[in-house]
């Protein structure tokens, strides 16, 4: 099939009426149908027929998933602390489509988004279609293979094996060098499906490319066009290409008109230029102006196809492309500072599987940091990103891969033809300013060379505005972007204004941090990995920044919200071991849930406007037991934007000061101050007129004499219906309490009996996880509409896991669902519209579309929801079916009915059981640092190790002497919080403690029990969490490590030597040579191997590679090439090829000239 650019003499013709198109009449040559809905999937890695049988009738039944995509099966198999935990395998997918017959005379496309990792498509048992490599699009003509008579069958295999090297995009636990994938990669169709329906004569997908031409300025603008056609039919046609450019009030400004010939099954490229226009609006991040330029494809006047494309006007230049000492970014010939953040599309319960709200929010919520650039980390991400990046003006360093390189054909051609995807996509946006092709590269730098070279011929722009780039490490690009990590990583923070003075750009600096773990005093760099020394070192990297950009092009932190990092071992997510999901990344300004962290306002206070977005915030919210007494307090921190800040002591009242705002990188602070009272007030203003607030309260202080004031007068919002019998209420996420109504909701357990209420999540799916884990939290913000704030403070939260079962006789009943906002739009100056969106159902019926909290009553405000429905099988299931954007919320549940003789059934047994005490004693559950430690007392606990969080407790009497046992309905993990520091016998100290707020310190004792097991008190507070499996092991495949010095070799001139602590054996002479290595493979499959290595050349090496079997059959017969690597040990990764059966076989490499190699070892797995 040939592929043909015309370049021909065109009509013009210019400014002109305004263009509409009626949706009608576009449906007539275009359509595009989404397919996202009503598919069925199951994971078979094994099918139970041959396939060809299997795909002509599927036989879905009830074990296939109802889904709809973006869909991932890789859910949470990511967050179990497992080094390699994340799914493989391979998934199918059905759906049925009827077509409409109108459309029997057109030409019938999918178009995948995105199916990782190997795509193969049937439709009705025939094969149309395959794909490697997920991020990138795909379609296949189905024309052939459907019917118009009865419904079709649409069926998709996802393959997503383990040890993927063949493609530049794998999970970090098979990478070649674990973990340096950074991130995992999903398992299914995650991306969107849709249905195209055309003329057999159109524009291929991404068939327009529009740039601008080199004389473009702010004067004029030239702009060419490509427009690739193809003739799908048997006949030739004679068609008109015309391409229109409109500004964005649907006004023409320019158009071009080609007459083309295009014969059967032939593709054109028609290259077009428009007429110059004069004045352009320009699109740059302070005003992101899109044009739209619609292109049409006519036959005899009657259009047949048309499709429209987004399109800004900007020019780019880097320091790097150009001479002269200025070291600035320019954009329209403009310098700007570049404040930008890396994202992986990650969040527990959907990583990957994004949907367009998810990833709007994600947008709204970076913009809202006040970040102006956006770096993809490290793979193409959906589609919508670069939508959304144009409309909201943020610049885009789009990214390839990440540290990823077999050398074999396969892998080298698979690289090229993504690459080729990867460009097409994402050349016509304003946005892209850069093309990352290798994260932390290690691709050898000619393979680099023809990749931008690649780039170059695909697109205009990339030779003088958008640069080719790895980051730290590669060569063979335009730039070697660095990644500055002091103060993290060694290094000196404080240095790093005259560090970036050199190195103008820094693609990644961040730091590690626990959510809720706080700790005083300034920066130190060797200190705990606090939210206060996270926000403190990113302030400095702020500060020393910003004191050079007029000398620099910008920086991007890493990371905007933690990710999956499979093939490390990174638990610290959160300081409550119930949040420590892992292996993560955890240094994100939002955490893997999505949750913001104090250092998100920190960028918000530096970055954002005062004049649209007053902010201020009360450093920290999660924070409540800094302190234990009251008295002369320091490093009370606040961010805001605002000229001037004052904090109180009480709400508007016992102020503290009023300071003015110290500049850019830099917060406010109130030192030696006098703290009496339990509430902190800030106000902010600008010019004089206060324009934001914000507020927290402390546990263990005196009530501030003013705290009314954040108080609701009166509670209507809980108040029992008339003539209703209340027969549940549930406390999700929280302990028992009594509302000021006089009304008992219980604590919320999980649901462990079939005649029992309980709620379930997502680790139900999986063995020896703890049942709340992930899956709840707890703001201590005061909660406006309420006097009976812990209601509303404790929640749970989930995507579709998430689920409450209450027994309930036939019959008809009241549910009220109670929720808040507690996560977006603290402080002011955000608008959070649209941040987090769910669905709520009852009984399986969806009661409520696209639930927006904030939306609805704003941040930190109860909000209630009432229905009227009926049981279905004795049960009331209130679940969550489709999360949009974030979690899912709940706080608070309550059903009831008009049958007074109805009552509830029995919450679902807690751990602790059978206790005996010889004075009263409680089970408290859902332990936390503001719970009552005793049955008598209102002292509660201010400080708790991490493991105990959430745990069943007991509640011991604080004026008697308490005695006693239970036994545990688990086996599990016994806490014992004791004054005394002296050993107990069977127990183990620990190193953590606990505190009171009577500031008694207690040492905390730890052992393991099993179920049924009897355990003893006297005067103790005893905490029971159940014994739980993460999985916290080494579960990587075995690696077999051979060093050179045993290998068998032939030839002259090897040396042995050691450099850097690793012995090796260096070929010193221009001769033949050779290495060779046994290997024994137990089992079979694809293999990796790796050479540890130093090339002391200037050019690559490449050498004969061998692999043969014992019987002297040749698996492998190609050749590797070698890096040059002057001075410090490399890997090189290949593979077997294809699959190897067990057995023993041997590894050579082999060259009539291997001079200057050093190896240090080989590895094999």
């Amino acid at each position: 099939m040939k592929k043909i650019v015309f370049f021909i003499f065109c009509f013009f013709s210019g400014y002109g009426l305004v263009w509409s198109q009626n949706n009608k009449e576009s449906a007539k040559f275009r359509k595009e149908v989404s397919l996202n809905s009503s598919w069925e999937t199951i994971v078979l890695n094994q099918l139970p027929e041959k396939e060809e049988t299997f795909v002509q009738n599927p036989k879905v039944d009830a074990q296939w998933q109802k889904v709809n995509v973006p869909h991932n099966w890789d859910q949470y198999y990511g967050f179990l602390r497992t080094k390699h935990g994340n799914l493989h395998g391979i998934a199918w997918y059905h759906k049925t489509l009827q077509l409409d017959k109108k459309d029997n005379s057109k030409r019938l496309f999918l178009f995948f988004e995105g199916v990782s990792s190997y795509a193969t498509v049937w439709v009705n048992g025939e094969k149309v279609g395959e794909h490697k490599g997920g991020r990138t699009t795909f379609t296949v003509d189905i024309t052939n293979a459907v019917s118009f008579e009865k419904a079709n069958d649409i069926i998709v295999k996802a393959s997503h094996p383990s040890f993927i090297a063949d493609l530049p995009w794998v999970c970090g636990g098979c990478s070649g060098e674990w973990g340096f994938s950074e991130g995992s990669q999903p398992m299914g169709i995650f991306r969107p499906v849709t249905l195209v329906v055309t003329d057999e004569v159109r524009i291929e997908p991404f068939g327009v490319h529009i740039w601008n031409d080199k004389a473009t300025s702010k004067e004029k603008a030239i702009l060419n066009i490509t427009t690739e056609i193809k003739n799908y039919g048997t006949s030739n046609r004679n068609i008109s290409i015309e391409n229109t450019l409109f500004d964005k009030n649907g006004k023409k400004v320019v158009s071009v008109k080609t007459d083309v010939k295009n014969t059967s099954l032939e593709i054109k490229e028609i290259a077009q230029t428009l007429p110059k226009f004069s004045n352009p609006k320009l699109w740059s991040p302070s005003s992101p102006y899109l044009y739209e330029l619609v292109t049409i494809i006519s036959e005899n006047g009657k259009k047949i196809d048309e499709l429209k494309t987004p399109y800004g006007i900007r020019w780019v230049s880097w320091p790097v492309s150009r001479d002269g000492k200025d070291n600035r970014f320019y954009i329209n010939d403009e310098p700007l500072f570049i404040n930008g953040t890396c994202e992986y599309e990650h969040l527990i319960g959907n990583s990957h599987s994004f949907s367009d709200e998810q990833i709007h929010s994600r947008i709204e919520q970076i913009k809202a940091g006040g970040f102006n650039a956006f770096r993809e980390a490290h793979q193409p991400h959906n589609l919508k990103y670069k939508e959304e990046l144009d409309q909201n003006g943020i610049l885009f360093w789009s990214q390839f891969s990440a540290h990823i390189w077999y050398d074999t054909p396969e892998f080298k051609e698979n690289f090229k033809t993504l690459l080729r995807e990867w460009i097409k996509e994402r050349r016509n946006n304003a946005s892209v300013v850069m093309w990352g092709l290798q994260n932390e590269s290690t691709i050898p730098k000619e393979f680099a060379e023809e990749c931008t070279q690649i780039i170059r011929e695909m697109d205009p722009m990339s030779a003088s505005q958008r640069i080719v780039t790895t980051c730290n490490g590669g060569e063979g690009t335009d730039w070697n972007v660095v990644q500055n990590w002091s103060g993290t990583y060694g290094g000196d923070p404080f240095n790093y204004d005259v560090e970036m003075s050199k190195q103008l750009l820094n693609g990644e600096y961040g730091a590690w941090r626990s959510h809720d773990l706080h700790t005083e005093g300034e920066f130190d760099q060797k200190g705990t990995l606090s939210e206060n020394r996270f926000s403190q070192l990113m302030e400095i990297k702020v500060r020393e920044a910003e004191s050079v950009k007029d000398k620099i092009a910008g920086q991007f932190n890493w990371l905007f919200a933690s990710h999956e990092n499979p093939g490390r071992v990174q638990n610290g997510e959160g300081f409550r071991d119930i949040d420590k999901v892992g292996p993560v990344n955890y240094k994100g300004l939002f955490s893997i849930w999505g949750e913001p962290l104090d250092a998100y306002y920190m960028y918000r206070a530096n970055y954002v406007s005062n004049k649209t977005n007053p902010m201020v915030y009360i450093v920290s919210h999660t924070w409540p037991n800094r302190w234990d007494a009251p008295g002369i307090k320091n490093g009370i921190d606040v961010y805001s934007n605002c000229d001037e800040v004052e904090l109180f002591n009480d709400v508007n009242r016992v102020s503290l000061g009023k300071l003015k705002n110290p500049g850019l990188g830099q917060h406010f602070q109130w030192n030696n101050v006098n703290i009496q009272y339990n509430v902190l007030y800030a106000v902010g203003y600008v010019k004089g007129k206060a324009v934001a607030k914000d507020y927290i309260v402390l546990n263990s202080l005196p009530k501030a004499p003013n705290f009314k004031a954040l108080e609701t007068k009166k509670e209507t919002l809980l108040q029992p219906q008339k003539n209703y019998n209340y027969i549940y209420r549930v406390n999700s996420g929280g302990s028992e309490i009594k509302d000021s109504n006089g009304n008992v909701w219980n604590a919320d357990v999980h649901k462990s009996g079939e005649n029992t209420w309980g709620s379930l999540s997502w680790t139900d799916s999986f063995k020896q996880l703890p049942d709340f884990y992930a899956s709840q939290r707890t703001t201590f913000d005061p909660i406006s509409g309420t006097k009976d704030w812990k209601l509303f403070q404790s929640f749970r939260y989930g995507i579709d896991k998430l689920r409450y079962e209450f027994p309930a006789p036939d019959g008809e009943y009241l549910v009220e669902l109670y929720f808040t906002e507690p996560w977006y739009g603290t402080g002011g100056g955000l608008d959070c519209k649209g941040w987090r969106l769910f669905d709520v159902a009852i009984n399986d019926n969806v009661v409520v579309k696209d639930l927006d909290i904030w939306s609805e009553v704003g941040h930190d405000s109860a909000l209630k929801k009432t229905f009227v429905v009926k049981s279905k099988n004795g049960k009331i299931i209130i679940s969550f079916p489709n999360v949009k954007a974030s979690q899912a919320i709940i706080s608070a549940i309550a059903i009831a009915t008009k049958d007074k003789t109805v009552k509830g059934a029995s919450a679902s047994p807690k751990n602790i059981q059978n206790v005996a005490s010889n004075s009263e004693t409680k089970i408290g559950s859902w332990l936390d640092i503001n719970s009552k430690q005793y049955s008598d007392s209102d002292v509660i606990f201010t400080q708790l190790p991490s493991e105990v969080f959430g745990a069943d407790y007991l509640q011991i009497s604080a004026n008697s002497k308490s005695s006693g046992s239970f036994i545990t309905k688990e086996d599990s993990e016994i806490y014992l919080f004791s004054r005394s520091k002296d050993s107990i016998l069977g127990y183990k100290r620990l190193t953590e403690t606990a505190k009171n707020s009577d500031k008694i310190e207690f040492s905390v004792f730890h052992k393991k029990v099993k179920k049924g097991e009897k355990v003893g008190f006297e005067n103790s507070t005893i905490a029971v969490v159940p014994t739980y499996d993460m999985g916290e092991k080494d579960d990587s495949r075995p690696v077999v490590l051979l060093e050179v010095e045993t290998a068998k070799t032939t030839g002259t001139g090897i040396e042995k030597g050691n450099f850097k602590k690793a012995d090796y054996i260096e070929f010193k002479e221009k001769t033949k040579n050779s290495i060779q290595f046994e290997v024994k493979p137990g089992v079979a499959g694809i293999y990796l191997m790796r050479f540890r290595f130093m090339n002391r050349n200037e050019t690559p090496l490449k050498v004969k590679f061998k692999m043969e079997d014992a019987y002297g059959i040749m698996m492998r017969n190609d050749t590797i090439e070698f890096p040059s690597a002057t001075e410090k040990w490399k890997v090189l990764n290949t593979t077997s090829g294809g699959y190897i059966n067990a057995g023993t076989y041997k590894i050579t490499i082999e060259s009539d000239d291997m001079k200057g190699l050093l190896l240090d070892s080989f590895e094999f797995q």
